[in-house]
């Protein structure tokens, strides 16, 4: 089973340097991101196309589908993760909001500690464990999500550290793995491979080659 992730396109929050609503929508450029990872998935046989239900990933989600002539399944366990609602829709350069921020950074991995109602660190561990499981379950060949950064990052940290994931393991996924807009990470199950117990294998991380100069 190969399991195709591609992140969503561009947006203005992207752009702005936001963290973002779930509602807002693909930039112009977003948009034409979207056209040109469609053009790629024209030659593999996906067999299902699902999606998070945020604004951004959903319109990506439905320019492929579009272009194969797929439906999207919608779920939440693929959205982005969770950032207090307080700094949502403002930019990540305002004062204010980098003193929630930091709170979150601090407490991010304190299971008894919280700035308000963001998602932490075990929660989305819990949440692509889930992804990994829902995934594992399916019995299509070729399937793609499409999804967000942060939580793609958990999925790929799970996928090759397992068990011995940790905090302090994850932050430097995140810190040297960067996920590009409409970039293409191919992960693939197979339990007849010795190498890895959980069965899963990272195949690529974000070929973004469709893009060509327009990135």
């Amino acid at each position: 089973m190969n399991i195709y992730f591609v992140r969503h396109g561009i947006t203005g929050g992207n752009e702005s340097n936001q963290y973002q609503l779930p509602t807002i929508e693909l930039s112009e450029q977003g948009i034409n991101q979207a056209q040109f990872v469609a053009k790629r998935f024209k030659t593999i046989p996906v067999e299902v196309i699902f999606a998070s239900p945020m604004t951004r990933a959903s319109q990506t989600a439905s320019i492929i589908a579009d272009s194969i002539g797929l439906k999207v399944m919608e779920s939440s366990l693929f959205e982005e993760i969770k950032r207090p609602s307080i700094v949502c829709g403002r930019s990540k350069n305002e004062p204010d909001v980098k003193s929630v921020m930091k709170i979150v950074k601090e407490t991010f991995a304190d299971p008894d500690k919280r700035h308000s109602d963001e998602e932490d660190y075990f929660q989305l561990k819990d949440r692509a464990e889930e992804v990994l499981k829902f995934l594992s379950e399916r019995n299509e060949n070729e399937i793609l999500v499409v999804t967000h950064g942060e939580i793609l990052r958990m999925i790929l940290s799970l996928v090759i550290f397992g068990k011995e994931l940790t905090p302090e393991i994850f932050d430097q996924v995140r810190r040297t793995f960067i996920p590009h807009n409409t970039g293409i990470t191919v992960i693939q199950y197979d339990l007849s491979f010795e190498f890895h117990k959980s069965g899963w294998y990272v195949l690529s991380w974000n070929d973004y080659a469709h893009l060509g100069d327009s990135r």
